[in-house]
């Protein structure tokens, strides 16, 4: 087991679950990315397969906004305190939520919406 001390140290515990957060996040850098992409994941996958199982059809722009919104929420909490996620990460979410509240209102009429 020497050979993992060089891979991988521990998180010191002593000050708390916000330096433990930091320190991984350090470590491992794509982790806030890997874990912003898994909830948007998730959350359009999820929510197409659903529709398509209820309805037999599924709204993308619709559940791409729902999907958006659903990653900008940890997104900005992650945004909190310094370390968590970088700035570049967080215009790429916030980019995407604008980008797909721009896809779903060109793709309605002005009934629809």
């Amino acid at each position: 087991m020497m050979f993992l001390a060089y891979l991988y140290e521990l998180p010191n515990a002593t000050s708390g679950v916000d330096e433990i957060l930091s320190q991984t996040t350090t470590m491992f850098p794509a982790l806030t990315p890997l874990m912003l992409f898994f909830v948007f994941a998730v959350v359009f996958l999820g929510g197409i397969t659903r529709q398509k199982i209820k309805t037999g059809t599924a709204d993308y722009s619709a559940w791409a906004i729902i999907a958006s919104m659903a990653t900008l929420l940890p997104a900005l909490l992650l945004s909190v305190s310094a370390g968590y996620i970088r700035l570049d990460w967080l215009i790429i979410v916030i980019s995407m939520n604008i980008l797909s509240a721009i896809w779903f209102f060109m793709d309605r009429r002005i009934s629809e919406v």
